[in-house]
């Protein structure tokens, strides 16, 4: 089989990190990089990938991902666009401005009879399908949205406080009708015992009247840069069949997952007509075809 060439325009965390699963997808070839001819090359991509200033230097591109900042990706995208080339972006735009862009770009696309992916990210994104099909699950209700459990310096403070903990992050969650839930993140001393570090917090006074989750991580300074976490709830309308309630609670590397979700998306291009698409636009089919192994497949 062909594999897909891509083209990661900018070479930043989120470019790095899909050159990354490029390079551990078999369907997949990176055409190339493409950078301002001011920035200097990061020394972790792979050797003998091109890296060029223009994108009318790579051979056989099939489709590019704009991994630039929120306020370039327009004038990036036009410019693709007009030279006929697919696009996938995941400009972190809602509402409103969401619309606007899109529209603007389903405009060009379609005058340069091309299509493109917008908002394939994390959010908008795959947290996008996520509410969607809540809301199609529990049509009359209302949706809410934590982006970031709730942090306590107090209780990170506490945790802290506790032998063989070197630096510790605490956050809280508060369901709706429910109790607080505490998340305690802990990096350990080299000697520590994390058994015994998780014993000693659950059982310190701040602790006794929460539910309490200990997790040791390698680091609280990487954890606090790039991950993530967010709530999603779905209440369905009291007296509806059922009164129906959804939740989703995850914690995320979020440049990770926006890579992911551009990658899952770019093979659709060849399916689409010119214009622009969302990820609510696409079967999930086309999201889901490499994505997993065989066995989760079979349970779509």
């Amino acid at each position: 089989m062909k594999k897909l060439r891509l083209a990661i325009i900018g070479p930043g965390r989120l470019g790095r990190k899909c050159a990354e699963l490029i390079s551990d997808d078999q369907t997949l070839e990176l055409a190339g990089i493409v950078q301002r001819a001011d920035a200097d090359t990061p020394s972790d991509f792979s050797k003998g990938v091109p890296v060029v200033t223009h994108i009318s230097e790579l051979k056989s591109v099939d489709a590019a991902l704009l991994c630039v900042p929120p306020d370039e990706v327009m004038g990036v995208a036009k410019g693709l666009l007009q030279g006929r080339i697919p696009i996938v972006e995941c400009a972190r735009l809602h509402g409103e401005d969401f619309l606007r862009h899109k529209s603007e770009i389903h405009r060009v696309a379609l005058h340069h009879k091309v299509p493109a992916v917008v908002g394939a990210g994390c959010d908008p994104g795959i947290l996008s399908l996520f509410r969607g099909y809540f809301a199609l699950l529990a049509p009359h209700g209302h949706t809410e949205t934590t982006l970031h459990a709730g942090s306590s310096l107090h209780h990170s403070l506490a945790a802290e406080g506790i032998k063989g903990v070197r630096k510790a992050l605490a956050t809280e969650l508060k369901p709706a009708g429910g109790i607080v839930q505490r998340y305690v993140y802990v990096e350990l001393e080299p000697s520590a015992d994390a058994d015994e570090v998780e014993r000693l917090i659950a059982n310190d006074p701040l602790f006794l009247d929460e539910q309490t989750l200990v997790f040791s991580v390698p680091s609280i300074d990487a954890l606090e840069e790039t991950n993530r976490g967010v709530v999603l709830e779905r209440h369905g309308k009291p007296g509806a069949a059922g009164h129906a309630s959804f939740l989703l609670e995850a914690r995320f590397d979020e440049i990770g997952l926006a890579a992911r979700m551009m990658l899952a998306a770019a093979p659709s291009l060849a399916t689409l007509q010119a214009g622009a698409y969302s990820l609510l636009d696409l079967p999930l089919s086309a999201l889901w075809e490499r994505q997993g192994t065989d066995e989760e497949k079979e349970w779509i």
